[in-house]
């Protein structure tokens, strides 16, 4: 489970970030078992490893991803367009054979972030070029362990402009216009129809009483503190964490750039997953739960982030006169 969100300051700076909501530890756990995450950064003009084949970078690049490989969940590059993976239950994948006989060029999908990010520098080139690639039926080997993640994805630039990214069954992909969020299952198309209804929805307080065609009368509770967006889902589903994110995002008042993180973080807040209310039926003592939010700051291109273990943010901006691959890690306590 996850949640993205684009939310825009008065002045016209977009802020982007996610959630990462997993039932795998990603910092130091009490299971002795953790996906080793950290702030990565991809240099510009070099040549980035695969489990497939290598590519030649075009962007520096900085996110979030996993210690001691190219993998990114979650990033930027040095032109400003951001983009993050989550889990979609349908994605679709394709073999090989399939791949090269409709001449598309495979992926990885735990790749597929830090290959566009390093690539491309607008969603208007990847709506040009995403048809030219499939997801290949193949898990990521990390650590002995193979995964294989069914994942989306979503990606923004620096105008605003985005796109979400899924795969049919047979692993060629789909588009979708972003609007602003994306969350988990079902299709992306879903949600975007979903929020219609509750297009009743509003963020006006209720303060007067009602009088009823009976003659009833109808006093607001606490003199109507709490109306505005009465009705909202509050529940950790997918559908419900789209319409929760979708609303609040777009009823933010207006706000200046430098307090542009401060409101993209009061968004987020309304999805973090506190650890033990999505346990596992079958073994009880897994969570899936807010792992990590990161923030960022687009036209800096700077990125926050804070982990479901502590308070500490930690804060990372793009450089791109590296020449090589480095990990920085994450601060977990203050």
């Amino acid at each position: 489970m996850c949640t993205s969100v684009k939310i825009q300051s008065k002045t016209g700076e977009f802020f982007w970030g996610r959630t990462m909501d997993l039932d795998i530890p990603m910092f130091p756990d009490d299971s002795g078992f953790y996906l080793p995450s950290v702030i990565t950064s991809l240099p510009s003009n070099t040549r980035i490893d695969s489990q497939l084949e290598g590519w030649d970078s075009k962007y520096a690049v900085i996110g979030v991803g996993m210690k001691d490989s190219t993998v990114l969940f979650d990033g930027i590059n040095e032109h400003g367009l951001t983009g993050d993976l989550q889990v979609l239950k349908e994605c679709g994948w394709a073999s090989k054979e399939s791949i090269a006989e409709k001449k598309k060029t495979p992926m990885l999908a735990e790749e597929f972030v830090s290959y566009v990010l390093s690539t491309f520098k607008s969603v208007a080139e990847i709506r040009e070029q995403f048809d030219e690639f499939m997801l290949l039926d193949q898990p990521y080997a990390y650590g002995g362990t193979d995964f294989h993640f069914p994942v989306h994805f979503s990606f923004v630039d620096e105008t605003g402009d985005g796109i979400v990214l899924e795969t049919l069954e047979d692993g060629s992909f789909t588009i979708f216009d972003h609007i602003s969020v994306m969350t988990n299952s079902p299709r992306y198309d879903y949600h975007t129809t979903n929020i219609r209804n509750y297009i009743g929805l509003n963020n006006v307080t209720v303060t007067a009483s009602k009088t009823l065609s009976t003659g009833a009368v109808i006093d607001p509770i606490e003199g109507g503190t709490g109306y505005g967006m009465f009705g909202l889902p509050g529940d950790y589903t997918s559908p419900s964490r789209f319409v929760r994110a979708f609303f609040l995002s777009n009823n933010l008042n207006a706000f200046s750039k430098e307090h542009g993180i401060n409101e993209l973080y009061s968004v987020f807040r309304t999805v973090f997953i506190p650890k033990g209310l999505e346990r596992n039926e079958k073994n009880p003592n897994v969570s899936d739960y807010t792992r990590y939010w990161s923030g960022y700051d687009m036209s800096e291109r700077t990125v926050f982030v804070q982990t479901g273990k502590g308070l500490a943010i930690t804060t990372a901006k793009l450089d791109d006169t590296i020449e090589n691959v480095s990990y920085e890690e994450i601060k977990i306590s203050l």
